[in-house]
């Protein structure tokens, strides 16, 4: 069970660096050399309409999801604390990167 519990946060982990990562794109990839001003313009306003907000959209929704596992898990015929805790604590950080991501957008408006 242990091993099952590594690969599901080697996973969540993943898929956060990947939606954080998709949420910035191009920035901070080797392709943002290449662009112009405009298109530097461009792109970052893009990605704060529509990247970012999937993202605020996602991250809520994989908070649930790990919750109702963990709660699950722990209360389950067969139950395993261990791995409740840490999909308890999947659901921490997806709810974390939400609300890093609220934050960031407030900032930004004048």
């Amino acid at each position: 069970m242990f091993f099952k519990v590594v690969i599901v946060v080697l996973m969540t982990l993943a898929g956060l660096a990947a939606m954080i990562w998709v949420a910035n794109w191009p920035f901070n990839t080797p392709w943002e050399k290449d662009l112009s001003a405009g298109e530097r313009r461009i792109h970052a306003e893009h990605n704060r309409r529509h990247h970012r907000a999937v993202a605020r959209m996602l991250s809520p929704t994989l908070a649930i999801g790990f919750g109702i596992a963990s709660v699950s898990l722990f209360t389950g015929s067969k139950s395993d604390p261990f791995a409740a805790v840490v999909m308890g604590a999947c659901s921490a950080v997806c709810l974390g990167v939400f609300a890093a991501l609220v934050r960031s957008g407030r900032r930004r408006r004048p």
